[in-house]
This record gives C-alpha cells, sequence and structure tokens, in this order.
C-alpha cells in the first residue's frame, strides 16, 4: 500500500499541517500558503479541488464553534456582497486566466501594501483609520476575483479588514464564516465542472488527520497571542504570503 503512494504527498501532508495551523490561529492563509508551496509538487488546477473542501471543513468547524464572535454587519452587509460579484467573476475566468505575470503583480501589490502596514503599526500602536466605502468595496471586490480565480483572495480582503481595527477573535471568525460560504460555492463549482475526482477525494481523506492537528495548534497559538501582537503577525503572513508569490 505505501509503496503505491506518491511520495510528494508526504511532503504535502507538512504543507497542509503548517498552512491549516496558520489558517485556525488567524482566519486566514490556509489556501495561499497551500497553494503556492503545493505548485512546487502538483499543478495547481490538481490542488484545489483537494484543498478547497479541506479549507471548508476547517472554517465550517471555526464558525460553528466561535460564531458568537461574529461581526454579522460586517459580513452580509460590508463583505459578501462585493466579494460575492467578485467571486462569481472570477469563476468565469478561472479556465483562462494561467496569469503568471497577474500573479507576480498580485504578489508585488501584497508585499507593498503589507510591508506598509507593517511600518506603520510597529512605528505607533495607535489605531489606524478604517478604509472609506469605496475603497473598502474596491479592495473587496478584487478580493473576490483572486478568490474565484485562485482560491486565495485573503491578502486584499485581509487589508481592508484589518483597516476596521477587529478584535482578534471577531476578526478569526468573521473570516472563517466568510471562508466558509465562499469555499462551500467553490467546491460545488468543482463538483458540476468535474475536478473533484476519485484520486482527489482520496487525497482528502489522506491529508485529512493533518487538519485535525493544525486545528489543535492554531487554536493553542491563537489564546496565547495579544491583540497588538496578532495584529503584527498577520501583516508578517501577509507580507510573506505576498513574497511567495512573486518568487
Amino acid at each position: 500500500m505505501l509503496e503505491s503512494i506518491d511520495p510528494s504527498l508526504f511532503i504535502l501532508a507538512g504543507i497542509v499541517l503548517l498552512s491549516y495551523t496558520v489558517q485556525t490561529f488567524s482566519g486566514f492563509g490556509s489556501t495561499i500558503i497551500a497553494v503556492t508551496l503545493g505548485s512546487h509538487l502538483y499543478p495547481i488546477p490538481f490542488l484545489l479541488p483537494i484543498l478547497v473542501p479541506l479549507d471548508l471543513f476547517l472554517n465550517a468547524y471555526l464558525t460553528t464553534r466561535h460564531r458568537r464572535f461574529i461581526d454579522k454587519p460586517v459580513l452580509l452587509r460590508r463583505i459578501l456582497p462585493a466579494m460575492g460579484a467578485g467571486l462569481l467573476i472570477g469563476m468565469a475566468l478561472f479556465s483562462l486566466a494561467e496569469g503568471v505575470l497577474l500573479k507576480k503583480i498580485f504578489g508585488v501589490f501584497v508585499v507593498l501594501l503589507s510591508s506598509r502596514e507593517l511600518w506603520i503599526r510597529l512605528r505607533s500602536k495607535a489605531r489606524i483609520r478604517p478604509l472609506g466605502a469605496s475603497g473598502f468595496n474596491g479592495f473587496t471586490a478584487a478580493a473576490g476575483v483572486v478568490h474565484g480565480i485562485y482560491a486565495s483572495g485573503g491578502p486584499l480582503l485581509i487589508y481592508a479588514l484589518s483597516r476596521l481595527n477587529m478584535p482578534k477573535a471577531s476578526f478569526r471568525s468573521t473570516l472563517a464564516a466568510l471562508w466558509t460560504i465562499l469555499n462551500l460555492i467553490l467546491t460545488a463549482y468543482y463538483l458540476v465542472s468535474g475536478r473533484v475526482t476519485g484520486v482527489t477525494l482520496t487525497y482528502n481523506l489522506l491529508l485529512f488527520p493533518m487538519i485535525l492537528l493544525g486545528i489543535v495548534i492554531g487554536e493553542k497559538l491563537h489564546s496565547l497571542i495579544n491583540e497588538y501582537a496578532f495584529t503584527i503577525l498577520v501583516f508578517v503572513l501577509l507580507l510573506g504570503a505576498g513574497a511567495s508569490i512573486i518568487f
């Protein structure tokens, strides 16, 4: 049995453990880390139907367990309308967008944004002014487009959401509820389009224990980190995510 398993699967399991620990801790990062590192092992169109259903399970757990912290007005009125519209556009572009150059430009944009915000927060612990309505909607819609194509539109949304200065528990739980909704749509799309196969389902089953372990480690880390350190770590993760896209 072991001889028939692709050796790359063991490396992918380590990547999944890392990325879903980060997701449980912060509320984002799982797909962009897993896709960026996993794409060195497997094609992205093969990875997404494996990773997105796993991400759906993780975020459904976080949403259910920490539902009292979800900021429903922000989720339902400010995020979902714009990001949902962008998601539909991104899904329509999915088969057309290999977009290596586009991905690198996106990576540069994320690095510049996160570097700027990290610099501001390290110089001062003062609260940052939220974006205006048009700026918030623009970033959120763009995040939806990227999420529809690569299932990793988080960085643009995280930038906009972080400017609201939400408590860390609300920040994580609101994101978990959002990813649950969006990844449910993406999983249904992969099923209907035939991208979910017996092979991808087998990978889901084999990688599932890494999700459970990531939940345990991530929950522990989340409880240990204070609000200011959490904010700094969020932008460090964003900076790393953007750099990984570029390189």
